[in-house]
């Protein structure tokens, strides 16, 4: 009987560590295309325009991308057209597509 209650014990235990993972909730990055210019492919359609800012006042031009990259993917895009840095370097406009 013993042995019994250990193997549901372990077994309850390891359901619910298995229950309590989850999902990321950060979109992901990696499979987005970055470019300078608007894509070639007639069959991208367009997602909208978007801002990526960075806070500080010290703010870098990364920063500023690495915002607008994961606006972008938020959005569901996978091709980011940027299109202007501001002068400062503290923001970044672009536009989202998919892309087949």
């Amino acid at each position: 009987m013993t042995w019994i209650f250990r193997l549901f014990t372990v077994l309850g235990f390891m359901i619910s560590l298995a229950a309590c993972s989850s999902r990321s909730v950060t979109p992901d990055t990696e499979e987005l295309t970055v470019q300078r210019e608007k894509p070639t492919n007639e069959k991208c359609v367009s997602l909208g325009s978007l801002t990526g800012t960075t806070l500080t006042t010290k703010g870098k031009e990364e920063e500023a991308l690495a915002d607008l990259k994961k606006s972008a993917a938020a959005k569901g895009g996978n091709y980011l057209w940027v299109k202007q840095y501001s002068e400062t370097g503290t923001s970044v406009t672009g536009e989202i597509f998919d892309c087949p």
